[in-house]
């Protein structure tokens, strides 16, 4: 296993097992007046696990529509076909209805290998006003999905004993529902995006944001293991970085983010691996950049500069296109 998959998993293991405590916004931007937000996904127990996405879109004249992915994990794989539905039943003994809006599944279309076998995560996107999500965060005992239409029992059906539907659900929707209201607009910054055997890589354009310092960023997805992950690109001017050099980043918070050069490169650029934990609190604010091997090569003022803003608008240009 190459080092740059195993930060890949190594990441998204800490990611999942960490999202009590961390914060369960994904992105939160504004594009030609709506504004758009949404969770990671956080895996559901239940007589079958799913995993589980809220997302929201507030229109221009205050209403909003709700978004619910789910991708149920099987070892078949199975697409649900645009227009079937999707029965939730409450705790109340009441239902709730919606029909899946989905065109097609690219999230790991070739199933992720484990040791108890292939797992396929065959996704669908349910829509809901907010009276809607209120009711299900009360209470969830059962949802049922129309996966084919057949006479034949083409249902699924997944129930809860312990409202862990509900509890995931609310636990997103509060994340959801208390993010701020951005107000300046996300420009357009993918530079190049790719997609090969189910795979997915996009760059953003290089940015500058200090008189030394130029910045953007990388995005990974890896359909065998459905993950993803997100390199973190400086240059600076003219300066040789040899590969694992210290970059170190002191938040506006003041914790220290400790990174390192990755690559083999040429003078001036750097190739870092930020977790995406990592890369969320560098676009909450960055005061300080210092990269040092064996003496300093930079030591950079951001305290005044536009390098958070750009790494958050970056970043949220990125998901735009990012696969999970």
């Amino acid at each position: 296993m190459t080092k740059r998959i195993f930060i890949a998993l190594a990441a998204f293991m800490l990611t999942v097992s960490g999202l009590s405590a961390q914060n369960l916004l994904r992105y939160n931007y504004k594009k030609n007046g709506y504004v758009y937000t949404g969770t990671e996904r956080l895996r559901v127990p239940g007589s079958q696990p799913i995993q589980l996405k809220l997302s929201r879109i507030a229109l221009p004249d205050g209403a909003s529509v709700y978004i619910l992915r789910m991708d149920f994990e099987d070892a078949a794989q199975w697409s649900v076909p645009k227009n079937a539905s999707l029965k939730v039943s409450l705790s109340s003994g009441k239902t709730l209805v919606s029909k899946n809006e989905l065109e097609s599944n690219v999230v790991a279309p070739k199933g992720v290998k484990t040791d108890a076998g292939t797992v396929y995560w065959n996704g669908a996107e349910y829509y809901f006003e907010e009276n809607d999500i209120a009711k299900m965060t009360g209470g969830v005992s059962a949802i049922e999905a129309v996966r084919r239409f057949s006479s034949d029992g083409g249902n699924i059906k997944v129930t809860y004993k312990n409202d862990e539907f509900a509890n995931a659900l609310y636990r997103q929707y509060q994340a959801i529902t208390g993010a701020p209201v951005p107000q300046a607009e996300l420009g357009d910054n993918i530079k190049s995006l790719q997609d090969f055997s189910g795979s997915r890589t996009a760059q953003t354009k290089t940015v500058s944001v200090d008189p030394q310092l130029s910045v953007s960023l990388s995005y990974l997805y890896y359909a065998d293991t459905n993950n993803e992950n997100y390199d973190l690109n400086l240059y600076l001017n003219g300066k040789e970085v040899p590969i694992g050099t210290s970059v170190t980043l002191v938040t506006a918070s003041g914790t220290t983010i400790n990174l390192q050069q990755e690559k083999d490169l040429p003078g001036g650029y750097v190739v870092c691996y930020p977790t995406v934990a990592q890369l969320k609190e560098i676009a909450g604010g960055v005061s300080r950049l210092t990269i040092r091997g064996t003496e300093t090569i930079a030591d950079i003022s951001l305290r005044d500069s536009q390098f958070a803003e750009t790494v958050k608008s970056l970043y949220h240009s990125l998901q735009r296109v990012a696969i999970l």
